[in-house]
């Protein structure tokens, strides 16, 4: 009997050498790089004991590249609020078309490069999709709203609020019962969106008045809302979709549904403003969710959960650096508090999918933190 244990998402026992690879290489994915090493494990299933620091070396480059492509990902998310702030003389909803739009095409371009595309087609849960191509459309107008109307620090902090309405919202929709991590959850993002927006920023921020700071500040709270309703819709969809089909078709829907804002910038305003609209379709929209999906395939979920993190910090960070935003204590410490609560979700989304051998997720609606899509982390094109 012979018992080897492969880092990464593996786990093989067998019998025998010959068994042994024969399981091992059947639980790979199936993808071109792993075809060839499912052929190398075929071949030397005798000898084993040769190859095995070759298998390894190989699962752990794979993590690390994994790992970096999420760390990337999440960084270039980071950038949609600071590259908004370039767009002159365009409303909100012409620059989340344009930017879809752009996103759209490259990542069909992607698509069809890779030989998904062909396999990408409506299915079932129709109506389902179509809600979260309507909620992708609410979570991107607030939030380019918020930007405007705060500051991006402040909505990138609110955009991650989204597990509070999680864990208010599961009990009715999802079926599942809060425990006392889901509770300490919530008053965390409670008390750090409340120390955030600071009641005294209400009278004057920035130049911007206090009626107008407050929309920001509503704006910001609705990104958060619709953004976890995309985390349960998203999970109803998990057994039909994958990470990338679901971002492919809600696109779509989202476009069709944002259409008339699409004569609603003048032409000269849009070409102002293209090199812009094409770095957020293009770099945040399409390039951004193909590392951050294609990276989850290897990276387990708690950990793509804290990595995910990276990006409200990011945001924060380029925002102090390239707009220069001010960034106070009492930002930081709402944004350590806010940053805990979607650390404590990931850690309870994790605990449940390794829990329930169906793959269900927990509050957060996706194991891998905030910004995963349930479904992420299984390719059905045959390729997260």
């Amino acid at each position: 009997m012979y018992f080897v244990q492969i880092r990464g998402p593996w786990y093989v026992f067998s019998h025998s050498l010959f068994s042994f690879s024969n399981i091992f290489s059947r639980s790979i994915p199936e993808t071109a790089e792993n075809r060839k090493l499912r052929m190398v494990l075929s071949a030397h299933s005798g000898k084993y004991y040769l190859i095995k620091p070759r298998i390894e070396q190989v699962m752990e480059s794979r993590q690390v590249k994994a790992s970096a492509q999420v760390i990337a990902a999440s960084v270039i998310y980071g950038f949609a609020g600071i590259f908004f702030m370039y767009i002159k003389n365009m409303a909100a909803g012409p620059v989340v078309f344009y930017q879809l739009l752009f996103g759209f095409l490259f990542l069909a371009a992607y698509m069809a490069a890779t030989g998904r595309l062909s396999g990408t087609r409506l299915k079932g849960k129709r109506k389902t999709l179509f809600l979260l191509g309507v909620w992708q459309a609410g979570v991107l107008l607030s939030y380019y709203t918020a930007v405007r109307y705060t500051n991006v620090s402040i909505s990138a902090l609110l955009l991650y609020t989204a597990p509070i309405y999680v864990v208010l919202l599961a009990p009715f929709f999802l079926k599942e019962k809060p425990n006392i991590r889901s509770f300490a959850a919530l008053v965390f993002s409670l008390v750090g969106v409340a120390i955030v927006v600071g009641p005294e920023n209400f009278s004057f921020v920035g130049g911007i008045s206090g009626s107008a700071y407050l929309f920001g500040i509503l704006m910001g709270l609705s990104a958060g809302f619709f953004y976890a309703c995309i985390i349960m819709t998203s999970r109803h969809l998990r057994d039909e979709y994958s990470g990338l089909e679901q971002l492919f078709l809600s696109t779509a829907v989202t476009l069709v549904l944002l259409l008339p804002y699409s004569l609603g910038a003048p032409a000269s305003s849009l070409l102002e403003n293209l090199l812009v609209l094409l770095f957020l379709g293009v770099m945040i929209t399409a390039l951004g969710s193909i590392l951050y999906f294609t990276g989850l395939m290897h990276v387990k979920a708690q950990n793509a959960g804290i990595i995910s993190l990276l990006e409200p910090v990011s945001a924060i960070l380029f925002s102090y650096l390239i707009l220069d935003d001010p960034v106070y204590r009492s930002t930081l410490l709402g944004c350590a508090l806010i940053l805990s609560s979607s650390f404590l979700v990931s850690l309870e989304g994790e605990e449940a999918a390794e829990g329930n051998s169906g793959g269900e997720v927990s509050l957060s609606g996706k194991p891998a933190g905030l910004f995963r899509r349930s479904g992420e982390g299984q390719d059905k094109t045959g390729s997260k």
